[in-house]
């Protein structure tokens, strides 16, 4: 497993916020560009960066993430609002290693299948949760679409990976819930990426555990709660 740094970006500046509600941002970084290169020149091997507004259709932060690709070694995965062809071939040329869908990847399996076909092992597909119900819309909405029936359901396409985020425990450094990340590793044969609570090198070692490709960093580094440094020797 590895671990990887996350950088959230709002209003250009990197945040991290609770549950992903814009008004409780608990971290502020003028900027982001710099985070990524100190992420990078401590050793970590990919990036996660999230367009926020643009997962909330509230603009975008598109040259900030053009900039940091354009700037950054290390493979980064970008997500947030990619909801269309245009959008997903823009930010691949732009230099994304892969990008993360998440709303329309949910509400339309057609699109899914054929984008995962144009762009094989390019495409993580978000799967941001509320127990057993998948959110949508920057986790503004809830979709009615199952967990476990969506996952068994897109198992066959070429897509690189899944990532699982616990919304309930986003950002709140309260620990993981490992049951659910087991479940999940279980019924995928795709890469898991885990996020969503983490917030102890304890919590790590559980995800790995479970078989889970890499975990995603968030509040606990920018809060010195996990030392990414020693995240990063253990699970580079």
């Amino acid at each position: 497993m590895i671990a990887i740094p996350a950088i959230d970006i709002m209003d250009g500046k990197c945040v991290q916020l609770v549950e992903g509600k814009p008004w409780s941002a608990k971290i502020t970084i003028d900027d982001p560009v710099g985070v990524a290169k100190k992420w990078q020149s401590m050793g970590a091997r990919r990036l996660h960066v999230i367009d926020l507004d643009a997962a909330l259709s509230n603009g975008d932060n598109e040259k900030t993430i053009s900039e940091m690709l354009g700037g950054i070694e290390i493979p980064i995965q970008v997500g947030g609002g990619i909801r269309d062809d245009s959008k997903a071939e823009r930010m691949l040329r732009a230099g994304a290693a892969q990008i993360i869908v998440g709303t329309r990847a949910v509400t339309d399996i057609a699109w899914l299948r054929d984008i995962t076909r144009r762009f094989p092992e390019q495409i993580i597909v978000a799967i941001d949760a509320r127990g057993d119900d998948i959110s949508i819309k920057g986790w503004s909405e809830q979709s009615g679409v199952g967990l476990m029936g969506y996952i068994g359901s897109i198992d066959d396409l070429p897509i690189f990976g899944v990532l699982y985020t616990n919304i309930a425990k986003e950002g709140k450094l309260a620990g993981i819930e490992v049951e659910p990340i087991q479940r999940i590793a279980r019924a995928t044969r795709k890469k898991l990426f885990v996020a969503g609570g983490i917030s102890s090198m304890e919590d790590l070692d559980l995800i790995s555990s479970t078989g889970a490709y890499g975990a995603i960093l968030g509040m606990a580094i920018y809060k010195g709660k996990i030392n990414m440094k020693d995240a990063l020797e253990r699970f580079g």
